[in-house]
Parts: C-alpha cells; structure tokens; sequence
C-alpha cells in the first residue's frame, strides 16, 4: 500500500487544551513541570517525525472494539479509524488518519495518561500494577 501525502497535524478539540497546557508549563511551570512538559513535548515532536516519513506507520493500528468509549461521544460515528502512539512519561496519544483532497491529515483526537487510557478504555489494572499503598489488603 503506498503511503498517503501527509498534509498537516492538527490537534482536535480534545487534545488541544493538552498540548497547550504542556506548552504553557514548558515555558512557565516550575522545575519538574517545565521537564516533564518539554519531554512530552519532545516526544510528540519524534511523532511528527514518524508521521511525515510514513502517516501509517507512526503509530499503532486500535481494533475497533478496542477504541474509547468517549470517541464516538466526542467525535461521532464517522471516524475511518484509529491510531495510537506512545508519549513520553506514561502518556499516549490517539489519531486518526482521514483522507482529504491532495493526501491524508493527522488528526490528534486524545492525550491521555495511560491509567486515563486503560479507565477510559473500561481495563482493569491488575493488582501488580497498582501503586504502593493502593493493595486492597493495605490496612
């Protein structure tokens, strides 16, 4: 399959109130928020590198049944399909590749942390992968 002309990504209405938060504390946020905003930062920028090579292949195909349960409350039920990447600091991204005269655009629909994603998702997170002191026999 040959891949499609790339013609811009943008950030959807979700996940633009993400990115610019994470811009905003990269400029202004204290020691830790300004490191840990410019490492997702930086790891979207590595997304777009990927995407412009080959839009396809810059994340991970989702299984229908495996999308979101807010997609299609969110975006209705015309999205074509869905993507995941992966993001610095246990976050993770979703897009979706639509096809526009001239090639395709990447839309970023979510950014979410992966504990968001799994909840979101409906996944129950085993008891190995609980944080320190959230064990149900913790007294």
């Amino acid at each position: 399959m040959a891949k499609p002309k790339l013609l811009g990504i943008d950030c959807a209405a979700k996940a633009a109130p993400v990115f610019e938060e994470w811009r905003r504390l990269a400029k202004v946020g204290t020691g830790d928020e300004k490191r840990l905003a410019r490492a997702k930062l930086k790891s979207l920028t590595t997304f777009e590198a990927r995407a412009s090579t080959n839009p396809l292949t810059a994340g991970d195909p989702v299984a229908k049944d495996r999308w979101p349960g807010d997609l299609i409350r969110d975006y209705g039920a015309d999205i074509p399909n869905l993507f995941r990447f992966e993001l610095a600091e246990r976050w993770r991204g979703y897009y979706s590749l639509i096809g526009e005269p001239g090639g395709a655009r990447i839309w970023v629909l979510y950014l979410w942390t992966i504990a968001r994603t799994a909840d979101r998702a409906g996944i129950r997170r085993s008891s190995s992968s609980r944080a320190a002191g959230d064990s149900p026999r913790a007294a």
